[in-house]
């Protein structure tokens, strides 16, 4: 009986409640004006241009910038925002009745009309709350706004027996607004199955509560449990729900001291066990010697050098950071003067021992002391020195994104995945660090977490942070050496590979005699025209063998070095080494059998520095160079290294990313550059998607309606051209289960296309807009 709430009067709440599932969600009409369809697809499109696509950043109140972003809105649409808002503050009871009537109220004026405040939906035990969210969920109140908008413009995109399908199943509506983008970091992925479904789902808002109670009650700890879905986190709480009230012969509520003593032990503020200071208390005291030094001549003597060595020390011997021989803890206040933004990192060694380079975890203070961030950062100095400051952040930016989806499955609420921190200065140094950010969950200086609390989101941390670690370490593994005793990997000729391209024979013929003279080739194109895809086949093709063994795969990356790519001075347990790196040690490889051919791919090879990366190798990788007698000695020793002749060179590159270096003329000289353009055109994308069950219907309705977006991002020279066209492997995926030719393309566009026109036309709204119309129309 998962309603069951010794804290509150809830049975009008859940009334009002299932009112707007069935009402609002179902039947689209308005709570507050019977009768009136407030809540379609028209009013939320509405609400996602004026609101979800329309951020304010500025430091107004909530309402204020609201009110400024929906400037010019219907006032249906400005009606559903007064709804939407009701509907967000239902479940906090850490906000009063009357604040929240007087927010719904408001926003409801905005349309012309007024909203009586005894209208029974807003009275004091509907507007009650049942359970505390916490200060996060008002904080990120407009974040919990744009995911509701848009997780119902997407339910309002299927056909009308789904959508009920969904609304009335309480299983079937978790699971689908678990699939909603972003889920994992929303609070309402907790909240509305709930409130929508009291019986089944419980009562607590919070994703780390629901593991604390799990690893407390069940058999399965807490890592076990963070790896789940909050829908199987769910099912694991009914289970265990039935289970404790059947022992116990009455209703259990995890909130009551009974219960909440085993799962959410109290955390001391000044000591812990063992005397070790609580981290609010050390942190407490590093923030009071700031603040108290700053104005003063700078130092790190005295009392902010005890509270910086004290912080230090407490990350140092926390557990779960010794643990680690590789992380470093580094903090610091300024150097030679005050900074506005203290920080106290986290470093792993194998990926960077300086922050001004690289990836690591940071402790970011902002500048008025109100809370500090703990975040998931990058350095910017080296990217600055080798970019510009315009050129780092966007690389920055790009970094961020493409790490992202990496750490997602491991870093819930209340961590955020995106870089919107707020450090509240004006310095460069503060921008840097808040473009940089890749994740980050407020601590706010009044309400700091408990030991306990701090470990467990460092844990999630860390785990993330060495996913990173390690994929860039093992970007690509040691190619296991050719034993000339092994048996033939299986033959793989032109032919095979043509199977699943959409190359001819005559341009696929051409390129490999191209590769074969040149010895090193780029494949370039537009995004999903299928160049990492390619570029295994092509490989074999040209080794005439399917053998991973022969065919090497590294992807560069803004830190990526010559130490990582050809040889330098690693960690090691007699303190460093000499190692070879991957290029060098897979070419020494390629040396011990001079009769097959090896081929080397480099993903994304403008994303690096080239020239640090290469070094000599610059000189040693054109085709004419190849022999013996061309051999170097390498910078870390005396030993004559040269490339052999049976390695060949595969780069890959998006011509669509803005933010990489000009590739310069040398590396131009050295290697052939080739165009894979989109194959939206070809019969062989016909087949491939008819095969796959996609009607022709559809696929006419992909090349008219796509092969004219093209043809206006190829003629808008002066912003995009051919390098931005639009591949044709975002349609090569096929229909999920159960979804219609009709479904699955709106899918593909809404979700892939779509975003990537935003990032497009950032500056050119109405062209998204308009395209926005031709692809869905």
């Amino acid at each position: 009986m998962s309603k069951f709430n010794p804290h509150h009067e809830t049975a009008r709440l859940y009334e009002a409640a299932d009112a707007c599932r069935q009402r609002s969600l179902i039947k689209e009409e308005s709570l507050f004006s019977p009768g009136e369809a407030l809540w379609t697809v028209e009013n939320l499109d509405e609400l996602d241009e004026k609101f979800v696509q329309n951020p304010d950043e500025g430091g107004a109140n909530f309402l204020d910038k609201l009110r400024t972003q929906l400037v010019g809105a219907t006032p249906s649409a400005l009606r559903l925002m007064a709804e939407l808002l009701w509907l967000l503050s239902l479940f906090p009871s850490n906000i009063g009745a009357p604040k929240k009537r007087e927010n719904v109220t408001e926003v409801w004026s905005w349309s012309g009309n007024a909203l009586s405040a005894t209208e029974p939906y807003l009275a004091d035990n509907v507007l009650g709350g049942i359970g505390s969210a916490g200060t996060a969920y008002n904080t990120h109140r407009w974040r919990e706004l744009v995911f509701l908008i848009t997780s119902l413009r997407m339910i309002r995109a299927l056909p009308s027996d789904r959508q009920r399908n969904i609304l009335e199943d309480g299983q079937k509506f978790v699971e689908w607004l678990d699939e909603q983008e972003g889920a994992n970091n929303r609070q309402l992925l907790n909240i509305l199955p709930h409130l929508f479904f009291p019986d089944e789902f419980e009562r607590i808002s919070s994703r780390g509560d629901k593991e604390a109670i799990l690893a407390s009650f069940t058999d399965e700890d807490r890592r076990h449990w963070r790896k789940r879905s909050v829908p199987e986190l769910d099912r694991a709480l009914f289970d265990l729900r039935r289970d404790l009230e059947d022992a116990k012969g009455a209703p259990v509520d995890y909130y009551l001291d009974d219960l909440k003593t085993r799962w959410k032990p109290s955390g001391g503020v000044e000591t812990q066990a063992g005397d070790r200071p609580s981290f609010a208390s050390v942190l407490t005291a590093f923030l009071k010697a700031f603040e108290a030094s700053r104005t003063s001549q700078f130092t790190t003597a005295g009392e902010m050098g005890e509270a910086k060595r004290a912080l230090e020390a407490w990350l140092e011997t926390c557990p779960l950071i010794a643990a680690h021989k590789n992380l470093k803890v580094r903090a610091s206040v300024g150097q030679g003067g005050w900074t506005n933004t203290p920080w106290i990192a986290i470093l792993d060694d194998r990926l960077t021992n300086s922050t001004q380079r690289g990836i690591y975890i940071v402790f970011l203070v902002a500048e008025d002391l109100s809370v500090t961030y703990l975040t998931l950062n990058q350095g910017m100095t080296d990217l600055v020195n080798s970019f510009g400051q315009r050129g780092a952040a966007e690389e920055m930016v790009k970094v961020a994104a493409a790490t992202r989806p990496q750490i997602a499955d491991l870093l819930s609420e209340p961590f955020e995945l995106d870089n919107t921190i707020d450090l509240k200065s004006g310095t460069n140094a503060a921008r840097n660090y808040e473009v940089g950010t890749i994740a980050h969950a407020s601590l706010a200086s009044d309400e700091l977490p408990n030991d306990e609390q701090v470990t467990a989101l460092l844990a999630d941390l860390v785990e993330a942070y060495q996913r990173i670690v390690v994929s860039k370490d093992n970007a690509v593994e040691e190619p296991a050496e050719v034993d000339q005793d092994v048996a033939e990997a299986p033959a793989f000729s032109l032919n095979d590979a043509l199977k699943d391209l959409f190359l001819e024979r005559e341009e696929a013929e051409q390129l490999l005699l191209l590769w074969k003279t040149k010895k090193n080739l780029v494949l370039q194109g537009p995004p999903g025209v299928g160049k990492s895809f390619a570029a295994k086949r092509l490989a074999y093709a040209l080794i005439e063998a399917a053998d991973p063994r022969r065919v090497g795969f590294v992807q560069f990356h803004q830190s990526y070095s010559y130490e990582d790519f050809v040889q330098g001075y690693r960690p090691s347990e007699e303190g460093f080494s000499l190692r070879q790196g991957k290029f060098v040690a897979f070419c020494k490889q390629a040396m011990a059998h001079p009769g097959k051919r090896f081929v080397f791919i480099i993903d994304e090879i403008n994303r690096g520095n080239l020239s640090r990366i290469l070094g000599e190798l610059m000189l040693l990788i054109e085709p004419d160079k190849r022999q013996a007698d061309w051999a170097v000695p390498l910078a870390y020793d005396d030993t004559l290294f040269h490339v052999p002749d049976n390695v060949f060179l595969l780069g890959l590159m998006n011509t669509a990313d803005r933010s990489l270096a000009v590739v310069d003329y040398a590396l131009r000289r050295r290697f052939a550059f080739i165009d894979l353009p989109p194959r939206i055109d070809t019969q062989k994308f016909e087949t491939q998607l008819v095969a796959s069950g996609v009607p022709t219907e559809i696929v006419r309705i992909i090349r008219d309606r796509v092969g004219a977006l093209n043809s206006a991002v190829i003629d808008d020279v002066a912003n995009l051209g051919p390098g931005f066209a639009i591949g044709h492997s975002f349609f090569c995926s096929g229909l999920a289960d159960g979804e219609t030719g009709a479904e699955w393309y709106r899918r593909v566009i809404t979700t892939e296309i779509l975003p990537l026109l935003r990032e497009y036309w950032f500056d050119a709204p109405a062209n998204v807009e308009t395209w926005t119309e031709r692809l869905l129309g």
